[in-house]
């Protein structure tokens, strides 16, 4: 029988049950996450909302005061103000902004992801930790129940108190490995208790994954997942921003108001025209250029060599995942499948005097070591898929 690493794990616990799926929802909808996940993206929002904007319009009043052959006579102007691109360059930036709200969005969306990863890591954790304690409590109960056939062997004189005291060095041996994994349990739990802000109930799912789907659907998925259309928007953003940086026209200030004056009791209105330029200095638009230009490049380059590098890695992650599942099934089977067999079998043949105490103390350990040891492969074949699926920032695996 196969067994228990494919069986939901934490079954016998008291309710209420805790799945991986409902973990996941409870820390997605914790306020604390849902802050910092969508940081990048209502940042860039709010700079692109600006970047759509017209530029701020200016209003001016004066007053000039005139004294001397004249006295009292005084000017009042009253005007609004706006400038104007005519280069182009507004408009490359107010672009640059949108790519870079995508971009926003798109990282937004990986952390969420990163967060997802976290919890499940967690969720698994806690299973692969009560596991290893229930494998350790049950080796721990067949040697118990070895060591009372020999302390009455001992008691009928015959084994010697060597041969009972290593049988008892095994049992606190047992008991001591029990201490850390039960601590390695409470650690467990304390971290996915602090990840969904609160008491996480019974952990119940299956610590061996599903079989991944082909490597061909995954490299499907690549182009559409969070990071790679992040290193796009970034791209594209440089792109802009460069196009930018290269124009030269000028900024035109347009001024239109009104002016009123006094002069001897007599008053009188007008209106007022300006009309402004910026002029960037040759030296000034050539250094933006060349900045601009570089940082465009190397965004590009940046771009490239994450493509290369995600497509490697995703690679090598869907092998290992298929690797350490095939490895963890078979570990499985060939460890748990016929413990109890063996067991009763070594017992036999320590009866019959076939096997000394060395030996059947020996087997006892190996079982133990064969069952964690499928368990551990089983929980790396998990962890693996976990970072496949962050990779491609699933939030609902």
């Amino acid at each position: 029988m196969l067994p228990v690493l494919l069986c939901p794990l934490g079954a016998q616990e008291a309710t209420p049950v805790l799945t991986e799926a409902q973990a996941i929802t409870r820390a997605l909808a914790r306020p604390e996450w849902q802050a910092l996940t969508q940081l990048p993206a209502k940042q860039t929002e709010g700079a692109a909302l600006e970047a759509r904007s017209w530029l701020s319009p200016g209003v001016e009043w004066t007053r000039e005061q005139f004294n001397g052959i004249q006295p009292g006579k005084r000017e009042d102007t009253f005007l609004l103000s706006q400038s104007f691109d005519i280069s182009g360059r507004r408009l490359a930036r107010r672009d640059a902004a949108i790519k870079r709200e995508e971009g926003g969005k798109a990282e937004s969306e990986q952390r969420v992801a990163g967060v997802v990863a976290q919890v499940r890591e967690a969720f698994y954790d806690v299973l692969i930790a009560r596991e290893r304690l229930a494998r350790l409590e049950g080796s721990l109960s067949r040697v118990g129940r070895f060591q009372e056939r020999v302390d009455r062997l001992h008691q009928a004189g015959e084994m010697s108190g060597l041969d009972r005291g290593r049988v008892r060095r095994e049992v606190e041996l047992l008991r001591g490995r029990e201490v850390v994994e039960r601590s390695r349990l409470l650690q467990a739990e304390a971290r996915l208790r602090s990840l969904l802000g609160g008491s996480p109930g019974t952990a119940q799912g299956n610590l061996l994954p599903e079989p991944p789907a082909t490597l061909d659907a995954y490299v499907a998925e690549q182009p559409g997942a969070p990071a790679t259309r992040m290193a796009l928007a970034q791209e594209a953003a440089a792109q802009s921003d460069a196009k930018a940086a290269g124009r030269w026209a000028p900024d035109l200030q347009l001024g239109l108001g009104v002016k009123r004056w006094q002069e001897a009791g007599l008053t009188g209105n007008g209106n007022v025209f300006s009309l402004g330029m910026t002029f960037p200095t040759p030296g000034r638009v050539n250094a933006a250029r060349v900045r601009g230009e570089a940082e465009a490049r190397a965004a590009s380059a940046q771009a490239r060599l994450q493509r290369e590098q995600d497509g490697a890695d995703l690679r090598a992650l869907w092998q290992a995942s298929v690797d350490l599942r095939a490895s963890a099934e078979r570990m499985a089977k060939e460890a748990l499948a016929d413990s109890g067999r063996v067991e009763v079998a070594l017992d036999a043949a320590f009866a019959a005097g076939e096997l000394d105490l060395l030996g059947r103390l020996d087997g006892a350990r190996s079982l133990l070591e064969a069952e964690l040891a499928a368990l551990d492969q089983a929980h790396a074949a998990r962890r693996t898929r976990i970072a496949l699926d962050r990779m491609l920032g699933k939030v609902n695996p």
